[in-house]
């Protein structure tokens, strides 16, 4: 195996051939560790690589990935971006062998065998018509014609399980149809029909069947004997020519696989040699185009801060172009305001003296007219006035004669008593005085009727005191 690398397969080893999906380190690592497993002569211990997964799709060149890759003759390659698949040259979408530009976010996720596969699997105890369990090996051979149907659709070891079981199906079927005494005769029977049944049922997975071929089959001990004492042929012989001729098979295949692999080192050697050619062809495009690139940054750099300076101080005089007309604005709203204003104000102050003057001259009529109306009512009243005054003295006089004669200390003394005899007589002198008293308040209210008469006033009513 030389330096190639590889992830030891799970422990799943089948009778016969197994399909597995292999873990390699990187994509140099695919001849070498393909010719390990084809080249083992012993049959139990052979595991046949259909994909290899490598760890890494990339060389370095100056601890740097390389931007180019090598894809390994007999292969087609899946590539991915991102876990994304990206499509290639080929009709189903892979990548063909040779080299190839990738970018540094894309790699080569698996490599899938574009050899014709042999599968090479015994079928134990199937019954043939007659009931007697015979042991059948078959050989089918398959190409993967649709890589990426072969890998997303279904795994190597799926592939597998189902490969074995439909085998098994059409060998059953095939012997359950035959006698045992022509058992024999499946060998090297026509399979054609068979090839297309599987060739239909593996189409959704990019598979097609090239062969299927009865390679041997074997019947129990007891009853090989007896075929072999009644038939007319000696089976030794049979078996020793198709030794023979598998002898010279394997002689050719070797003799093949010599001149192929001398053909595939020189291919490499020359892909080498072109690789190392095209690698400094890269590396030098690569380091122009970086170059490049980064004048061209600096470049968009520079003028990104011109242009960004160049919008700072447009932004800048349109934001001072735009406060002067704020400003200007405020100044003539605030020139209009005050004109309206001083307008309102000075037409309030019209309006109020006009509502003054209009006022005073109304007050001033008033009062004249309410000084006539009192230099009038005065007059009028002057007699009645002097009417109540002399009511009022004549009404003192009254009330102080009332008092005279109501208190019992005072006697009142007529023409006609003695001043001798004032005390024998003082009741009925008291009695003449009220009777007189009750004339001179008779003849006064009558007199006050006809002052109030003559003044045109009427009587006023008595208030509630002057009633109590």
């Amino acid at each position: 195996m030389g330096n190639a690398q590889f992830y030891p397969p799970p422990d799943t080893k089948k009778d016969g051939t197994t399909l597995i999906e292999l873990h390699i380190n990187k994509l140099g690592d695919a001849h070498d560790v393909i010719g390990q497993f084809i080249g083992s002569d012993e049959q139990n211990d052979v595991y046949t690589p259909v994909t290899l997964r490598p760890s890494s799709s990339r060389d370095t060149c100056c601890l740097c990935p390389c931007c180019f890759v090598s894809i390994p003759a007999g292969f087609s390659a899946i590539v991915e971006k991102f876990g994304a698949q990206i499509d290639g040259d080929e009709p189903d979408g892979t990548w063909s062998p040779g080299f190839h530009w990738l970018g540094p976010w894309h790699r080569v996720g698996r490599l899938v065998s574009k050899q014709l596969i042999v599968f090479d699997t015994p079928v134990r105890d199937m019954r043939t018509k007659d009931r007697i369990l015979v042991n059948i090996d078959v050989v089918i051979v398959f190409e993967i014609i649709r890589a990426k149907d072969f890998v997303y659709n279904i795994s190597p070891e799926k592939f597998d399980d189902l490969l074995r079981f439909t085998q098994e199906e059409a060998i059953r079927q095939m012997a359950s149809e035959t006698e045992v005494a022509n058992v024999y005769d499946l060998h090297g029977a026509h399979t054609s029909h068979i090839v297309e049944d599987l060739c239909e049922k593996f189409e959704r997975y990019g598979v097609k069947v090239h062969h299927f071929t009865v390679k041997g089959v074997r019947l129990p001990n007891e009853m090989a004997d007896q075929f072999e004492d009644k038939t007319l042929y000696d089976p030794r012989t049979i078996m020793e020519d198709m030794k023979q001729k598998s002898e010279r098979l394997i002689m050719g295949n070797r003799e093949e696989k010599t001149r192929l692999d001398d053909e595939c080192k020189n291919t490499v050697r020359a892909a080498e040699e072109q690789a190392e050619i095209t690698k400094s062809k890269g590396v030098k495009e690569t380091s122009a185009v970086i170059a490049e690139t980064a004048k061209e940054l600096s470049e968009l750099e520079s003028a990104k801060e011109l242009d960004v300076r160049q919008v700072k101080v447009e932004g800048e005089l349109e934001n001072q172009k735009i406060m002067s007309e704020i400003a200007m604005a405020e100044r003539e709203v605030k020139a209009k305001t005050s004109a309206d204003c001083a307008k309102i104000r000075a037409e309030a102050e019209a309006y109020t003296k006009q509502k003054v003057t209009s006022g005073t001259i109304e007050v001033e009529r008033s009062k004249a007219v309410g000084k006539k109306a009192l230099g009038e009512a005065e007059g009028v009243a002057s007699a009645s006035f002097a009417a109540k005054r002399e009511f009022e003295a004549e009404k003192e006089r009254l009330k102080i004669l009332e008092e005279m004669v109501t208190n019992q200390n005072v006697q009142i003394a007529t023409t006609q008593e003695n001043t001798v005899n004032l005390n024998q007589e003082n009741a009925l002198v008291s009695q003449v005085t009220q009777q007189g008293l009750e004339a001179l308040r008779a003849r006064l209210a009558e007199a006050t009727a006809t002052s109030l008469q003559k003044l045109s006033i009427p009587e006023a009513k008595p208030s509630q005191q002057e009633m109590m």
